[in-house]
């Protein structure tokens, strides 16, 4: 039997439980899939034994793979872990949460057992592998790599691990697949790979996004306000529900507020002015604010839009600005800013204020 110390204390990631850890081990189970599709990933539940089995089909665990930093997969976009860190942590988690974790490493005929042992150098508890080789197999092994982790009830698994997981659930529909991942049911989820990362309530739907659109940090729980706006929009861009994207883009949705922007495929600019005229009529000129709305030249109508609606149409080669009775230099430069405003950061926004304040004042 060989004895590997991990200098790894029990308090490592202290905010992950043990759905996080089987997370990260199914995660690496499915990255090994994504590289080699000959290494397929499988599982199973034992209800009477309270276990669960994560296997691959010809994985092969080295001491080597031990070594924290110790990865196959940095650089690689297709999947999700990049750190090298993966289960050695899970393990460390689980054996935390009083789960045990046996690795059948039936590729190298050997036995993993990890548990926390204290060490006399570091007068710690520190997780460390003990490994047995064994020469001959009660059964046949269905897969080169077997990880059974003991201790799951049934009412952890189905409660809180399939929920945390779209490849164990069935409860779901996906409305559409795109190249950037599937738009599913599930309002405010979002999954990378099928896994769950984080739920984001400005949503109205659920997304799964591919690992090489999105990347996560190091705890695997974060991915920024920006990135979850910017890939939805991407995913809503090229969709044939345009109706589904035009009322989301009227009530100003997180799911498509920079659809505008990541559009290869549609001009969603003349799109929805095409919509806003045709339900409020050619005399209608799309406003954000009040002053706007009295501004609206005299044969006209004002119509109070979101933001996000408001740039479409405006910025749209259909519509076309009447003229107004009091029009002035001042009045022309104030448009044009209304209408390319959002593309300009808050410190390009506050200098122009400030020079039409100037110019206004200049005016009286």
């Amino acid at each position: 039997m060989t004895k590997i110390e991990l200098t790894i204390a029990p308090t490592y990631v202290p905010s992950w439980t043990y759905v996080d850890a089987i997370r990260e081990l199914f995660q690496n189970a499915l990255d090994q899939e994504v590289q080699n599709p000959e290494n397929k990933a499988s599982w199973e539940y034992r209800d009477d034994k309270h276990e669960l089995v994560i296997r691959n089909a010809t994985s092969k665990l080295t001491t080597a793979s031990l070594l924290l930093g110790h990865t196959t997969k940095a650089g690689d976009k297709a999947t999700i872990g990049q750190f090298g860190e993966g289960y050695k942590i899970a393990t460390l988690v689980l054996l935390r949460e009083g789960k045990n974790v046996v690795f059948y490493n039936y590729g190298n005929k050997e036995i993993w057992r990890p548990r926390f042992v204290k060490s006399r150098k570091f007068g710690t508890s520190i997780l460390t592998f003990f490994t047995e080789k064994t020469p001959l197999w009660e059964r046949v092994p269905s897969a080169d790599l077997e990880i059974v982790i003991e201790g799951i009830t049934p009412e952890e698994y189905y409660g809180e691990i399939v929920p945390s997981n779209l490849h164990l659930r069935n409860d779901y529909e996906v409305l559409e697949e795109t190249e950037y991942g599937s738009i599913i049911d599930l309002p405010g989820k979002v999954f990378v790979n099928g896994l769950y990362v984080c739920d984001y309530m400005p949503y109205t739907y659920g997304y799964n996004f591919k690992p090489e659109h999105i990347r996560l940090d190091r705890d695997r729980k974060m991915i920024s306000d920006f990135d979850l706006r910017w890939m939805a929009s991407k995913m809503w861009s090229n969709s044939k529900d345009i109706d589904k994207v035009l009322e989301m883009v009227a009530l100003n949705k997180a799911d498509v507020v920079y659809i505008k922007d990541v559009s290869r495929y549609k001009d969603w600019y003349n799109i929805a002015a095409e919509k806003f005229f045709s339900e409020y009529g050619t005399d209608a000129i799309p406003v954000t604010s009040q002053a706007e709305l009295e501004s609206v030249p005299a044969g006209y109508k004002g119509i109070v839009v979101s933001e996000n609606y408001y740039s479409l149409v405006r910025g749209s080669s259909i519509f076309i600005m009447p003229a107004s009775d009091d029009r002035s230099p001042v009045n022309d430069l104030q448009e044009w800013f209304d209408g390319i405003k959002e593309k300009l950061d808050d410190k390009d926004i506050t200098k122009f204020n400030a020079i039409m304040e100037c110019l206004k004042n200049d005016n009286l």
